[in-house]
């Protein structure tokens, strides 16, 4: 994987460390101070990178909330024929152009950026810096307090992902259990890893469910309030 990857670990070592420099350079002298807030300031980068593909995902959401009407069509219509049910549904999501996955894709797309940057954490030595209760940041956390708040926010940044797409059942699966099961593998693996990397995935799931109410919630209430007032 490292070979795959070196590429994007070459060129994200750059960016930390030009990054974790100029935070120096404007006078932050404490080590583990300044390298949070380097992987504040890569994290952001990313966000601002994956925030085309956020809200093109919203967009495709916003299909699928219009879809179902259809989609309950073909569950009424297709009830005693669960398979059959399926074949029917996902014909329609291809017809129309959309994923019943949509609100997972951004995470899945942050993996390699995740594993590469797993590579340049371990790759930098930075003296066993430390951050408020972390006595090394290259270290996992020993209070388990950083998987606690990875799995948290984790389940937060894909449950309002996918509230807007109907809770469908694929391969035995639904959208709920899937998120589940993505929030505690991320609180199972911050368990193993050093810290540093952790406090990315959470910054990042922070800022996701940020640009989430903004891009799938604020927007769905703006749209209740006005449905709600032309009723009235």
């Amino acid at each position: 994987m490292y070979t795959v990857l070196k590429p994007i670990i070459a060129l994200l070592t750059m960016v930390f460390n030009g990054l974790h420099q100029f935070i120096v350079s404007i006078g932050v002298t404490n080590s583990g101070v300044s390298y949070v807030l380097a992987v504040l300031l890569v994290t952001v980068i990313v966000r601002l990178i994956l925030l085309p593909l956020n809200i093109k995902q919203m967009k495709s959401q916003t299909k699928m909330q219009e879809l179902q009407p259809k989609m309950q069509q073909l569950q009424n219509k297709y009830k005693n024929d669960p398979q059959k049910q399926q074949m029917e549904i996902m014909k329609l999501y291809k017809e129309f152009g959309v994923s019943p996955f949509s609100g997972c894709l951004p995470l899945l797309i942050q993996m390699p950026i995740l594993f590469s940057l797993y590579y340049v954490f371990m790759g930098i030595n930075i003296g066993g810096a430390s951050f408020l209760w972390l006595a090394d940041l290259q270290q996992p956390d020993p209070y388990y307090i950083l998987p606690i708040l990875s799995t948290v926010t984790t389940f937060l940044s894909t449950y309002m992902m996918s509230k807007s797409t109907p809770s469908q059942n694929t391969g035995g699966m639904n959208m709920n259990s899937m998120n589940i099961v993505m929030s505690l593998m991320s609180g199972f693996i911050a368990l193993r890893i050093g810290s540093l990397l952790v406090l990315y995935w959470i910054m990042g799931n922070l800022i996701q469910i940020i640009q989430n109410y903004f891009l799938i919630v604020l927007p769905a209430k703006k749209k209740k309030h006005e449905e709600a007032r032309k009723n009235n």
